[in-house]
């Protein structure tokens, strides 16, 4: 029961900020058009737009693009009119559809540490088999999520770099795998063409 109040309040008090007595509101919020689950994933189609006159502070937590909440997690749920804030929902780093994973890597073998996020790099594995070594590709395209240095190297440098990057859930176990047991190599491919069909997508 406390938690249906606490829903109930929560859409009442987006109704009287957009039909507040400063005026016509003229800058739109996103709101949930249906009541959403804690847990499920928001579609374009469960989300509208509605002029509300907010105070600073909910502005700088609340969304105005349904595109930037397309493929977001519900937190808790949302009651049909609810304005939507950053504390309601879970945004995948890398887009719908990506999962995200982090790799140690030597920054030697990932541009000396200069990769940035919004980066796309390919993952390249090198391991010796049968006395011989064998590299490959586990996944291309790769959006870098976020990079951690670890350790101090020398001239001050780091020892180890933590690469977070977003790839198709498909790819997780190869990465993991060659994180594990192989020499990794990040190739940086931002605004390279992949599979012949133009640049990399912007993040």
């Amino acid at each position: 029961m406390v938690g249906g109040f606490l829903v109930a309040a929560a859409v009442v008090g987006v109704v009287a900020l957009s039909t507040g007595t400063g005026g016509t509101p003229s800058d739109p919020y996103v709101v949930v058009r249906v009541d959403v689950d804690a847990g499920a994933v928001l579609r374009p189609d469960d989300l509208e737009l509605v002029p509300l006159d907010l105070p600073d502070a909910q502005r700088a937590v609340s969304y105005t693009d349904l595109a930037v909440l397309d493929g977001a997690t519900a937190l808790a749920p949302l009651a049909a009119g609810q304005l939507v804030q950053s504390s309601d929902v879970a945004k995948p780093p890398g887009g719908p559809g990506l999962a995200t994973v982090s790799l140690p890597v030597e920054p030697a073998r990932a541009l000396e540490g200069q990769l940035r996020r919004g980066d796309r790099v390919d993952v390249i594995a090198t391991s010796t088999a049968g006395g011989g070594p064998r590299t490959r590709t586990v996944t291309a395209g790769a959006l870098v999520v976020d990079v951690v240095e670890r350790g101090g190297g020398g001239l001050g440098g780091p020892t180890e770099l933590s690469v977070e990057l977003a790839v198709p859930p498909a790819d997780l176990e190869a990465v993991a795998e060659a994180g594990a047991v192989a020499t990794v190599t990040l190739a940086r491919t931002t605004g390279v063409a992949v599979d012949g069909g133009g640049p990399a997508p912007s993040p």
